[in-house]
């Protein structure tokens, strides 16, 4: 019984993965995310949060969070949730997968308050395209297997094919230490509200082996921020086993 008991929070800290980052513009620290993938029965959960830390919020304020519900076994999107507030603008979005469906509902918010400006209720086909977690894991995937490809996405109403490119693969260094890295170009033509509006063309780097970005360099329409890789905590392995041992 002491054995199991000691054995437990490994067996639990095992199906999970968190990494942290920090952006950073020039040579000043902006914004901390972090990202935490979590295997619950035969689901995925994915969960995150972005904000603005240092000068970044006296620029432009962001918190921004969110989770997905994916399943582990062939990606296929459950639930996603997102909830942004950005400068003055705060929405929240829920998306649910179901019966061959994609059940949007968005709430807008008087500026930061919690007072409901208006909520929106919408029913779209579901065509293969995404929540944006889903598609990330997705990317990952496809990336380490093929040299280029096209991602499929669903957001804000809205169905993106963005294009990747493999460009190189090199040995990189970050504060959470040394990887072996693919460096893809990504085109993220996303047309969103608020701040944080992708802009030109994104560079990840992302761990060969395991399968996570390790850096980014990411272009907005308020700049350009570099992405480093901060902290791993939990099983290194989750994604590769999660990504690639599929049925």
């Amino acid at each position: 019984m002491f054995l199991l008991l000691l054995l437990l929070p490994l067996s639990i800290f095992a199906k999970e993965l968190t990494l942290c980052y920090k952006a950073y513009y020039a040579f000043f620290s902006v914004a901390k995310t972090c990202i935490i993938y979590k295997l619950q029965g035969d689901d995925l959960v994915v969960s995150s949060y972005v904000k603005t830390i240092n000068v970044g919020g006296f620029v432009k304020r962001v918190y921004n969070y969110g989770y997905a519900v994916i399943s582990a076994k062939n990606l296929i999107p459950k639930e996603f949730s997102y909830h942004q507030e950005e400068g003055e603008f705060k929405r929240k979005q829920h998306y649910l997968f179901k019966n061959s469906k994609i059940y949007v509902k968005e709430t807008h918010y008087v500026e930061l308050t919690d007072k409901v400006e208006r909520e929106e209720e919408r029913i779209y086909p579901f065509e293969g395209y995404p929540d944006p977690y889903t598609a990330s894991l997705m990317l990952y995937k496809d990336s380490i297997q093929n040299g280029e490809g096209v991602i499929k996405m669903f957001y804000g109403d809205k169905t993106y094919n963005i294009p990747y490119k493999v460009v190189e693969e090199e040995e990189i260094k970050v504060p959470a230490g040394n990887y072996y890295a693919r460096v893809v170009d990504v085109s993220p033509n996303l047309e969103t509200k608020g701040l944080l509006r992708p802009k030109g063309k994104w560079k990840l780097w992302i761990e060969k082996d395991n399968l996570f970005p390790v850096r980014m360099q990411l272009s907005f329409v308020l700049g350009s921020v570099r992405v480093l890789l901060e902290e791993v905590k939990g099983d290194r392995e989750l994604l590769r086993k999660v990504l690639l041992e599929q049925g």
